[in-house]
């Protein structure tokens, strides 16, 4: 009865590990894929007028708060 038990439970283990598997190379596929496009493309901001990439110090501005992002209104609501 032990040794039943153990291989039911050895070829449920083996199913579950094949299921997982397939399951987890769709997500790491598509995740190499996005990763690859995603060093391929360069914003053209980010090249100088010979088309290097720059590698000066990046300016960028963000609200110090959530409170401070003003939320757009439509002029539809106005009316």
């Amino acid at each position: 009865m032990l040794i039943a038990l153990v291989v039911l439970v050895t070829i449920g283990a083996f199913f579950i590990g094949i299921t997982t598997a397939w399951l987890a190379k769709g997500y790491v596929e598509d995740y190499i894929e996005n990763a690859a496009y995603a060093k391929s493309v360069t914003h053209p901001e980010m090249l100088d007028e010979d088309g290097n990439i720059m590698h000066d110090e990046l300016l960028y501005v963000r609200p110090a708060s959530p409170l401070d992002i003003l939320e757009e209104e439509d002029e539809d609501d106005e009316e």
